[in-house]
C-alpha cells in the first residue's frame, strides 16, 4: 500500500520545488510611517501609479515626497512595499514617481511555460510524465500563435485631425457640457469617446466580423488615443478592458430641462430635512490658507449662521472664521445618510490635518462645481463616484 504522506514528502523535497512559498499575508502596523506608507500603496495599486503634485492628491503626495528624501524611513517601510515602489539601494539613480511594474498577462505566463528548458526534452506523444502538460492548456497556447496579430498601439499618421477633438472633450469636462459615466458597451459606438487607464480614446472605426463563437460581437477596431497613438485592438477585448477600470464620455446635453425639474420640484409629500451647507475656512495659518479648493461640506438642521457661530473657538471649523459659499434646502433625505455618502464619495481628497487633537472629517480638497454636482445627484438619488484625476462625478 502506498504512504502518500511519505510520497508528499518526497515531492516537496525535490530542488525543483525550493523557491516554492506560501503567498505571504499583507503586513499592517500602527505606526503612523507605516500606515501613511500603506496609503501610498492603496493609492498606487487603485490608480497604477504614484500620487501627483495637485489639489486631489496633494496630501498623500508630500507624504511621499516626505518619504523618499530619508534613506531610513525608506528602509523602515521597505518589508511592506509589496508592489516595489521604492527606490532600490543598488541602484544609482532612484526611480521616477511615474514608474511602475506591468504584471505579465495570463497568455505570456503561459508561454513561459511552455518555453521552460525543463519542457524542452519532452516527448509530446508520450502518455505518462513528470512534465505532462494538459491537452486544454496546448489548444490554448496553439489557438494564441495562431492569431492574425495582436493589437498594438502605434503612431497615428493623421492625428492632427484628431487633435482638436481631443481639447475639446477635455474642455468639455471641465465645462460641465460632458460628464463620466461608468462604462457601458452600449455608449461604445463608432465616434464615441472613452477613458482608458486615465487617458481619452477614439472609436473611430470598426470592422464587424459578426457573433464570435460565444455570442458576442466582435472584430477589429480603430482606436485613437490622445496622446498621438493608435490601436487596431479587438473590440471585444477593448470592451473587456473598459469594463474594469474604464469610463464612457457622455454629453450632458441627453438630460432633458422636464427632467431637471420634475426631480426637484416640490410636492406636498415631500418632508423638510434640514440644510446642507459648503464653507470656505478664513484661517491665515499658511498650511490651510495655501490649499485651493479647500471646502467643509456639512449638513445642519438648524440654521448654517447659529451653527458655525463659535467657529473660531471649534476644530471642526478649524479653529477659525468661515464663509458661507452655498447651501442647499433638503427634503427627504436623512442628515447621517448625507453625511456618510458625501465622506465616503470624498473619502480619497479629504484633508488629513490635526488641529487641537482633533481630525475634521468634513473638509475636503475638491473644486466647487464638483461639489455642487455631488450634492445635486445625491438629492436626486443617483448613484455616483468621484474621479480625482480628472476631478469629475462618476454617474455609475
Amino acid at each position: 500500500m502506498i504512504n502518500w504522506e511519505k510520497e508528499l514528502e518526497k515531492i516537496f523535497a525535490d530542488p525543483l520545488l525550493a523557491d516554492i512559498m506560501a503567498p505571504r499575508k499583507r503586513p499592517t502596523s500602527s505606526d503612523r510611517l507605516i500606515a501613511g506608507f500603506q496609503e501610498i500603496s492603496n493609492f498606487y495599486e487603485t490608480y497604477g501609479r504614484l500620487p501627483e503634485d495637485n489639489p486631489g492628491e496633494s496630501s498623500i503626495y508630500h507624504k511621499w515626497v516626505g518619504l523618499l528624501k530619508s534613506g531610513n524611513k525608506i528602509e523602515r517601510c521597505r518589508p511592506f512595499d509589496e508592489l516595489g515602489i521604492l527606490p532600490q539601494p543598488n541602484l544609482k539613480e532612484e526611480k521616477t514617481m511615474s514608474e511602475y511594474k506591468r504584471e505579465s498577462t495570463e497568455e505570456e505566463r503561459l508561454k513561459a511555460i511552455f518555453d521552460d528548458p525543463l519542457l524542452s526534452d519532452v516527448e509530446t506523444d508520450s502518455d505518462h510524465g513528470l512534465f505532462d502538460i494538459p491537452e486544454y492548456m496546448r489548444q490554448r497556447l496553439k489557438a494564441h500563435k495562431k492569431a492574425d496579430y495582436i493589437g498594438r498601439r502605434v503612431p497615428c499618421e493623421d492625428f492632427d485631425k484628431y487633435k482638436t477633438l481631443f481639447n475639446e472633450v477635455h474642455q468639455g469636462l471641465k465645462s460641465g457640457k460632458y460628464r463620466l459615466v461608468k462604462f457601458s458597451v452600449k455608449n461604445l459606438k463608432i465616434g464615441s469617446y472613452f477613458i482608458e487607464d486615465g487617458m481619452v480614446g477614439f472609436l473611430a472605426g470598426f470592422e464587424d466580423q459578426g457573433i464570435n463563437m460565444h455570442g458576442n460581437r466582435d472584430g477589429r477596431t480603430r482606436v485613437i488615443y490622445e496622446n498621438g497613438t493608435e490601436s487596431d485592438i479587438k473590440y471585444k477585448t477593448i470592451t473587456k478592458n473598459l469594463s474594469v477600470t474604464g469610463y464612457s464620455v457622455v454629453n450632458c446635453s441627453d438630460i432633458s430641462d422636464e427632467e431637471l425639474i420634475r426631480s426637484f420640484t416640490i410636492n406636498d409629500n415631500d418632508i423638510e430635512s434640514g440644510t446642507i451647507y459648503v464653507l470656505r475656512s478664513k484661517s491665515v495659518l499658511p498650511e490651510i490658507a495655501s490649499i485651493k479648493n479647500l471646502y467643509k461640506i456639512g449638513f445642519t438642521v438648524t440654521s448654517v449662521e447659529s451653527r458655525i457661530a463659535n467657529a473660531k473657538k471649534e476644530p471642526t471649523y478649524l479653529c477659525a472664521d468661515v464663509e458661507i459659499v452655498a447651501t442647499w434646502k433638503v427634503y427627504n433625505v436623512k442628515s447621517s445618510t448625507f453625511e456618510a455618502l458625501i465622506h465616503k464619495l470624498f473619502d480619497i481628497v479629504k484633508l488629513q490635518v490635526t488641529i487641537d487633537g482633533h481630525n475634521p472629517k468634513e473638509w475636503f480638497i475638491v473644486p466647487f462645481k464638483v461639489i455642487e454636482e455631488a450634492v445635486t445627484a445625491i438629492i436626486a438619488g443617483k448613484p455616483i463616484e468621484y474621479n480625482p484625476q480628472f476631478q469629475q462625478i462618476i454617474y455609475k
